[in-house]
């Protein structure tokens, strides 16, 4: 009988295995079939792989494992030359490729020793591997969602957004695409900001391994929501970036206002991810949730943002209203993902509220057209929307800042047992 019982428990077991290696290849097989594997034209899961292979090198793997790594990272970017015939035509191109498939290795070399590796390690190496390849998974979920919305929003609302940014008068796409087109300084360290976001995330995700705890919101947790709350808003106003727009007019022979009939239009060929700007509310989280680290870290978090603030405009990916929204967006976000307040503190529910609550006013408003031909109001709505965000962002520090200082007030807690 108990020989019987040991047969069938090895039977589910490889049943169990089978079922989770079905799905962990199916979006693999998914991206092959419909060209998400093609790193020239998505340098979002490029950037996540590679963010993978830093999360497994902080891990601190056995010699043994990253020279299995290396070994498959190598092999895996040679035979990516020689089915594309390269590596595409940007800069950087070869580097990033290698990292991008050294992420793949660590990937594959975790889920052989979370299979068949030592038992005592197993738990280890599979707890690597859910955080590693949280990040490529889901840039696949996010391709097939902004895919799905293209499908279901044909039209967009762009001169919308164009027509409120031409009301402020600071033609800021014009100003800073001309400045991003004449600085290729700008320009490479745009590009690399633009596209090693999910990096940077990876790298934060790495510290909180190996410190639980180290930063105020959890990281995988705040970065997916973001991702998924951000593809839900997408459908709630589609929009493109003026760069899809207007084409070649952008940035310096952008129409007038008054030459344009503000209303939808049918536009079916780029991602229907403007509104709000989910880049740049990810280098605010990303900026805020550094303010534990050292220094360095924190200035150059900071430049992140500001790069990805001139990249996001200057690339004509968004508008400048995108990046307003971005920052209650971005408050509502940090709030939900708190580690260490409760949902009783006033502080925490008076900034998600806040913060999703003005989100979703913006856009009704601009769906409405509450700010055509109105300056003063539009400025009113920045203004405000700026203060109000910074406001409930000051509180949530506030009140961690209250919290530590009564934990080490409080001090280490000592267990002893009753003789």
């Amino acid at each position: 009988m108990s020989v019987a019982m040991t047969r069938t428990e090895r039977i589910i077991r490889w049943i169990c295995r089978a079922v989770i290696g079905i799905v962990l290849a199916l979006p693999v097989h998914l991206g092959v079939t419909h060209g998400l594997l093609n790193l020239e034209k998505n340098p979002v899961l490029e950037s996540a792989l590679a963010g993978a292979f830093l999360i497994h090198m902080r891990a601190r793997p056995k010699p043994a494992e990253w020279l299995s790594v290396l070994a498959l990272g190598s092999a895996f970017t040679v035979a990516y030359a020689w089915l594309h015939h390269g590596y595409g035509n940007y800069l950087g191109a070869a580097p990033c490729a290698y990292a991008t498939f050294l992420g793949l290795g660590s990937l594959i070399v975790l889920v052989v020793q979370t299979f068949v590796g030592v038992r005592a390690l197993r738990r280890l190496h599979r707890d690597t591997f859910l955080v590693a390849a949280a990040f490529p998974y889901f840039s696949f979920i996010l391709a097939f969602a902004l895919t799905l919305t293209t499908a279901l929003q044909p039209k967009i609302y762009d001169l919308s957004l164009y027509a409120f940014d031409e009301a402020l008068q600071l033609k800021p796409s014009l100003l800073i695409g001309s400045l991003m087109a004449n600085s290729s300084i700008l320009t490479i360290a745009g590009v690399f900001a633009y596209q090693s976001m999910p990096l940077a995330i990876c790298f934060l995700a790495a510290l909180e391994r190996e410190s639980p705890g180290r930063f105020r919101a959890r990281i995988l947790p705040l970065f997916v929501a973001v991702g998924l709350v951000g593809a839900f808003l997408y459908n709630l106003f589609p929009a493109v970036g003026p760069i899809y727009v207007f084409g070649k007019s952008f940035p310096g022979n952008l129409p007038p206002v008054s030459s344009l009939v503000i209303q939808p239009v049918l536009h079916v060929a780029a991602a229907r991810n403007a509104m709000p700007s989910v880049h740049f509310a990810c280098a605010l989280l990303i900026w805020w949730n550094a303010a534990g680290l050292a220094r360095g870290w924190r200035w150059l978090a900071a430049g992140f943002v500001a790069m990805t603030f001139l990249a996001t405009l200057g690339f004509g990916e968004h508008y400048f209203v995108d990046l307003v929204v971005a920052l209650p967006f971005a408050v509502a976000m940090q709030s939900f993902a708190l580690r260490t307040r409760s949902w009783v503190s006033l502080e925490r529910r008076v900034a998600f509220w806040g913060g999703a609550g003005l989100t979703v006013c913006w856009i009704v408003a601009l769906r409405a057209g509450l700010f055509l031909n109105a300056p003063a109001l539009s400025w009113v709505a920045v203004l405000a929307t700026c203060a109000l965000a910074l406001w409930w962002k000051h509180g949530l520090d506030r009140g961690h800042g209250c919290l530590e200082q009564k934990v080490l007030a409080v001090g280490p807690v000592v267990l002893t047992q009753e003789p």
